[in-house]
């Protein structure tokens, strides 16, 4: 059957095992994540001598079944993982079109497989099985019987890359997890970075948890603001913040710490035109009467980065964003020509769009 990975996860703690699982997508966090659940609650104390990691691409199925069923010396129980078997991968793209002997000989292999496993899965009978084989890919073909038969009589779970409330909802139970509450805005700022890769979420968790110690119990935004080291997404939008509110001193600061963090300047100024091309499409779309909750999909951005963008196009017109695009193409064209340097033309850059700003100012509306 095709279960979610919170509802599996759910199944695991309560103790509820299938004989056999399948995991596959892009998000290898989770379906590591499921590995060392199932590691933790199905062998228990016995994980040491329990577990074993096999590459599918050097064990055959035939082969892995029997290691599955070999006695163990030291435990009673046996989970093996099987990480990229090329019999459950989808074809790959330069791969010839098959003739029609090797249809028949492919058709005849992978009903050997689906007939071993099924033969597997009939020893293992019903109730609580004492060995566990896991399957892991970052895709799978849904066609191949082995699949089918996978999703019939075993667990399948897709672990795809979360996004919007599902993201929010995972870093909340991450962080209960490590024995912490997350607030709202924490959540936020650490999303706001830019980077929704769980590996590094997770471990952003983790350095704010060890610094919180015992005597605090919930991650603050002041927490991430004050352990964060910063990505360039993020630092873009507080240089545009500190621009927008006319503070061109923090701005400064701002593009001093990017560049003492050798942040290359051209990418620096690459971010902020997209930055800045960014506020005068949402600027545009909310004067045409987009309502606000559909900018995320019209801009094709985080719900966060498409809130802060709502934020920020509310301090300028059209014309003042019009000019500073203008100034920012002047400036593209004098860094790639050489006739500046990037690091000056940078901070010059910045002069040039606090100086647009404020004689925009009088015409914000």
């Amino acid at each position: 059957m095709m279960l979610s990975y919170r509802v599996l996860a759910k199944q695991m703690s309560e103790g509820q095992f299938a004989a056999v699982y399948l995991f596959f997508g892009e998000e290898k966090y989770l379906q590591e994540d499921l590995v060392a659940r199932l590691e933790a609650s199905f062998l228990e104390d016995e994980s040491e001598f329990g577990r074993e990691k096999l590459n599918g691409s050097e064990y055959g199925l035939e082969e892995v079944l029997e290691r599955l069923g070999d006695s163990g010396l030291f435990s009673q129980k046996k989970l093996i993982i099987v990480e990229n078997p090329p019999y459950l991968a989808p074809p790959r793209r330069n791969e010839e079109a098959e003739t029609a002997n090797k249809e028949v000989a492919k058709d005849s292999r992978e009903k050997a497989q689906a007939d071993m496993l099924v033969n597997y899965l009939d020893e293992q009978g019903k109730g609580s099985p004492e060995s566990i084989l896991v399957f892991t890919s970052p895709g799978i073909d849904r066609r191949k019987r082995l699949f089918k038969l996978l999703e019939k009589k075993g667990v399948v779970v897709e672990c795809s890359p979360l996004k919007g409330d599902t993201l929010v909802s995972w870093v909340k139970h991450k962080a209960e997890r490590l024995g912490k509450k997350i607030d709202r805005a924490a959540v936020e700022k650490l999303l706001m970075t830019g980077d929704q890769n769980l590996h590094y979420l997770s471990r952003e968790l983790e350095k704010y948890c060890a610094y919180l110690g015992s005597e605090q119990d919930t991650i603050t935004a002041e927490t991430v603001d004050y352990l964060f080291s910063g990505d360039l997404q993020s630092n873009v939008f507080k240089l545009a913040d500190a621009l927008a509110e006319g503070n061109i001193k923090n701005a400064g600061r701002l593009l001093d710490l990017l560049l003492k963090r050798r942040e290359q300047p051209l990418l620096i100024f690459f971010m902020l035109v997209r930055h800045y091309r960014l506020l005068l499409q949402t600027k545009g779309l909310l004067e045409e009467g987009l309502p606000q909750q559909e900018l995320t999909s019209a801009l094709k951005v985080h719900n966060f980065v498409a809130r802060k963008l709502n934020q920020q196009a509310s301090f300028y017109n059209r014309t003042t964003l019009e000019d500073v695009l203008v100034a920012l193409q002047e400036s593209d064209l004098q860094l790639k020509t050489g006739k500046i340097e990037p690091e000056k033309g940078l901070q010059l850059v910045l002069s040039r769009v606090d100086y647009i700003q404020k004689i925009g100012t009088g015409l914000n509306s």
